[in-house]
């Protein structure tokens, strides 16, 4: 199999040189007449630059496939190009970030060509691009056969683990990278609201909250998130100023998030944690509002001994829902025909290379692996064994921030997702009973299907 690659941006450029790496010829081409000056400059072996799409193609023999690292807008107009240079039976394969639709869209497109198409989610960012990324795949079961050892090679591993999995139909591998995707806000949302608590409530400086970070990296509570994080909380520029004090906080998004949560609501999944993160993101432009000025509330901090958190607890509780939430999405997808998620495989695509690994989702997955039940009662016996005294230094930690004006949306959804699934209240039958007043909803008992008809509907 000859491999061409089309955009030699961050992502493309590793990919390549993680290929010839493994000993395989790659062809390459991008538009920026600047990166291809770089590349050159470079002198890859086994990397052959072309000049212009056309080129790649009738310089590269068939069987070939022909991977795109481009942005998620560019595609569609790159395989209209390729169309007219591709012999039928090659493959191309799309590893964007594309929406899982598209995939679906594509492969059918191709088809009609007799042009395999693979919808390829590669997580990790250039570094494990390079070094090995986590690779979701979806789409055409023969390309699969023919190019799996190309994939198998340069991804990522963990012990006999090869973080590489083909999910099946087009848009499966899309649908878990966009997943993938959507718990990673949540994840970064959890520990940038943990981190500001730390700072406005118990005045922690930058370097406090990189150390108590750096004190989890032996637990449960560990990940690469993690880590990174406690690295970029004290990172300073040549001239000793924290970047953290520098840097604007708007944040950016590619989509993937809006994405995700349009997924949950088409198949009536909760996903607090990662709509609150999404949410942040969408109202971050607005933050500091009011000429930068702290709201018109008291100061004064709850008095709590910082020795009373568990910071550990915390991190592990959050990262726990937000990535149940994700796989309940997956899960759930399965309903639809196309797809047919084994939760045991997302573990296995997710446990290296990719920007969710840590030792958090190791424990998960080795506890899902003993009875492979994936349901409300796996996440209660994992948030049990990890946690103790009904969540009380979970509540603590929340409540603190809220009588401090502190704002924790994606702590606070995970905490009110917790106890929405698993404490005893009446909102749903007050919901239910109000439907009923002003829209003379029908109402069933809680055992059984027997219709009750309060006076209001007579």
């Amino acid at each position: 199999m000859n491999i061409g690659i089309i955009g030699m941006g961050s992502m493309g450029y590793n990919l390549a040189k993680n290929l010839v790496s493994k000993d395989f010829k790659v062809y390459g081409f991008d538009k920026n007449k600047e990166i291809i000056k770089k590349i050159t400059f470079d002198n890859i072996k086994n990397l052959k630059i072309e000049s212009s799409i056309k080129e790649l193609c009738n310089n590269l023999p068939s069987p070939k496939i022909i991977m795109l690292s481009l942005p998620a807008d560019k595609i569609d107009i790159c395989i209209n190009e390729l169309i007219q240079y591709l012999n039928p039976k090659d493959i191309i394969a799309d590893l964007g970030n594309s929406l899982y639709l598209k995939s679906i869209d594509r492969h059918e497109y191709l088809k009609s060509y007799d042009i395999c198409f693979l919808g390829v989610g590669v997580s990790g960012g250039p570094g494990g691009a390079l070094s090995g990324p986590a690779i979701m795949v979806g789409g055409s079961k023969k390309a699969w056969k023919e190019t799996k050892h190309i994939f198998n090679s340069i991804a990522a591993s963990n012990g006999h683990n090869i973080a590489c999995n083909y999910f099946g139909s087009p848009g499966s591998g899309h649908f878990v990278k966009l997943v993938h995707n959507g718990i990673e806000y949540a994840l970064m949302g959890t520990l940038a609201e943990t981190t500001n608590i730390l700072k406005k409530a118990f005045g922690k400086s930058q370097n406090d909250q990189s150390n108590e970070l750096n004190k989890l990296l032996n637990t449960n509570s560990s990940s690469y998130l993690l880590e990174l994080t406690s690295k970029v909380l004290n990172a300073q520029n040549k001239d000793n100023q924290l970047f953290i004090d520098q840097i604007d906080s708007k944040i950016d998004q590619n989509g993937t998030g809006i994405w995700t949560v349009n997924a949950a609501l088409e198949l009536n999944v909760s996903i607090p944690a990662i709509y609150s993160a999404l949410s942040t993101r969408s109202i971050s432009s607005k933050f500091n509002f009011n000429g930068n000025q702290e709201t018109n509330i008291s100061n004064k901090k709850e008095l709590v001994d910082f020795n009373e958190i568990n910071l550990e607890e915390i991190i592990f509780f959050n990262f726990a829902c937000s990535l149940y939430q994700g796989l309940d999405l997956i899960n759930t997808s399965n309903k639809w025909d196309d797809f047919s998620f084994n939760i045991g495989d997302v573990f296995k695509v997710w446990n290296s290379g990719c920007i969710l690994q840590g030792k958090y989702l190791e424990y998960i997955a080795s506890e899902y692996a003993i009875n492979k039940e994936f349901n409300l009662n796996f996440l209660y016996k994992i948030i049990s064994n990890k946690t103790s005294d009904n969540l009380s230094s979970i509540r603590k930690f929340i409540s603190i921030a809220s009588k401090n004006s502190i704002p924790s949306p994606v702590l606070s959804a995970n905490l009110n997702y917790f106890d929405l699934v698993f404490s005893k209240h009446n909102i749903g039958e007050t919901i239910q009973l109000q439907r009923s007043f002003f829209g003379q909803h029908p109402l069933r008992e809680k055992k059984g299907n027997k219709i009750i008809k309060p006076y209001w509907t007579k």
